[in-house]
């Protein structure tokens, strides 16, 4: 199983310094984040870029990478039309980047629609359906990230979601921090959510307070070991991804190379003591 690491956590990280850096420490596939504020958005990248990047993930040996594209996708009113151009060319740019066979997914939280699960369930339910059309029309994934605090937050939501949508474009994206945090079992988590899982993140975390507070994989309480025997057994196969939070990553004088080393070193060592 590859370990992966998200550029999320590298805001202001050029992506060519950024990718042989990564494959040093000895991650083996990519998410790339593609916010409008990172050198990696759709509008900062000609086709000579894309291209370059592709040769490079390819000189690297990485596979196609997963693309993290996090919008309040689920919006409606007068800021719809600018998400859903913003995630289009997010869509454009997943399609341009994967030299693979297969689609590869673009991963999003199902962000600006709240309320509550029973009363909205069936309007979150089809949006992500328009969403997964558009994604299809790219020929890639959307990958729906359940998240601790917004309306899809347990594994048992994803569950209903998944099968009242069976899209072939509209798959989920497992971060069991989101799970962790609210002390909800890893192996119910797990087994619940691996059937449709094409990507994940993993950090660890805690409530206090009423406040969810998010660390590096290895930092807190969450079982590394019993994560990897779980994923294997459940049978999900793609890499398991460090995504470092905001939280982290905002804080002033914050370097990401040591984040990045500390995550890879926790998560290589669980997975040689799992033996998976």
């Amino acid at each position: 199983m590859k370990l992966g690491y998200g550029t999320y956590a590298m805001p202001t990280v050029d992506i060519f310094e950024a990718l042989p850096r990564l494959r040093d420490i000895g991650y083996e596939a990519i998410e790339i984040n593609v916010g409008d504020n990172w050198p990696t958005a759709p509008d900062k990248l000609s086709t000579s870029d894309r291209n370059r990047i592709v040769s490079t993930l390819q000189d690297l040996n990485f596979p196609p990478p997963v693309i993290m594209c996090l919008l309040p996708i689920c919006t409606q009113g007068d800021e719809r039309d600018a998400v859903l151009k913003k995630f289009n060319a997010a869509c454009a740019l997943t399609n341009d980047l994967n030299f693979g066979d297969t689609p590869i997914p673009i991963v999003s939280t199902p962000g600006g629609i709240h309320g509550d699960w029973n009363e909205r369930k069936n309007q979150l339910r089809d949006n992500l359906l328009f969403i997964a059309d558009q994604a299809a029309q790219h020929n890639v994934i959307f990958a729906v990230e359940p998240h601790a605090g917004q309306m899809l937050d347990t594994p048992d939501k994803v569950v209903w979601l998944m099968e009242q949508t069976q899209h072939e474009h509209l798959k989920v994206n497992f971060d069991i921090s989101h799970f962790h945090v609210i002390d909800i079992d890893l192996k119910h988590s797990v087994n619940l959510c691996a059937p449709y899982s094409v990507s994940t993140h993993i950090k660890d975390g805690y409530m206090k307070d009423g406040k969810v507070h998010y660390q590096l994989p290895g930092e807190g309480t969450l079982d590394l070991v019993a994560y990897f025997k779980a994923v294997t057994a459940a049978g999900i196969t793609c890499p398991i991804t460090v995504e470092v939070t905001a939280q982290i990553w905002r804080q002033e004088g914050y370097d990401p190379w040591p984040a990045a080393e500390a995550s890879f070193k926790a998560l290589n060592n669980a997975q040689k003591e799992a033996d998976v």
